[in-house]
């Protein structure tokens, strides 16, 4: 009888190790869900003082700004990577989606064949694309002045869509900081601090 207690206790064990040991391989595995895994997520509401941001915005405008902390998943946009390297890779990104737009509407303007109002269209998005690549550069450095480790601008893809800029911070930041980072990419992309999104990623 002590015997197959002893057997049953031991085939018990292995069995729970093998369980522990499958789930901490899935939680640890970044890609699946898309979502960062066990990281803490809180939302914080500001409320910007009057004269920030543009005309389409006002002191009684409720703005929000997410701060999220400890992550390392990922999302449809970003990256595997973290930390600085997670900033590097996403800048890197973007300076590469703009460079390839920038160069598609430059062979419509360089082909023979291209009409008159093709050449216009995209002689126009091609002076939009380089002001956006200025601009987002522009607001980037003030950030960093801010006293910020890092930050990467993500413009919106649709008009509807908030502008979302990420921050890398020693400690969690304060409304202060968000209001003072909304206001700054609100202004030099010149559109309202309502479509500015802050998070915080270390």
């Amino acid at each position: 009888m002590v015997k197959r207690q002893t057997v049953w206790l031991s085939t018990m064990m292995v069995l729970s190790l093998m369980l522990i040991g499958y789930y901490t391989m899935n939680s640890e595995n970044p890609g699946s869900s898309g979502t960062n895994a066990g990281s803490t997520v809180t939302t914080t509401t500001v409320q910007p003082s009057s004269g920030s941001g543009k005309s389409g915005s006002s002191s009684s405008t409720t703005a929000s700004s997410t701060a999220v902390t400890s992550g390392q998943g990922t999302s449809s946009q970003t990256s595997t990577a973290t930390g600085t390297d997670w900033y590097v890779n996403m800048q890197t990104q973007l300076e590469q989606q703009l460079a390839q737009q920038m160069d598609s509407y430059n062979q419509v303007i360089d082909n023979n064949n291209s009409s008159s109002d093709q050449i216009a269209q995209s002689q126009q998005k091609l002076n939009d694309l380089q002001t956006l690549s200025a601009e987002l550069s522009n607001a980037r450095d003030m950030i960093l002045a801010k006293g910020f480790k890092d930050s990467v601008i993500i413009p919106a893809s649709q008009s509807d869509q908030p502008v979302v800029v990420y921050v890398k911070a020693s400690q969690q930041i304060t409304r202060t900081q968000a209001v003072e980072v909304m206001s700054i990419v609100s202004e030099q992309l010149n559109i309202p601090i309502t479509n500015v999104v802050v998070r915080q990623k270390n």
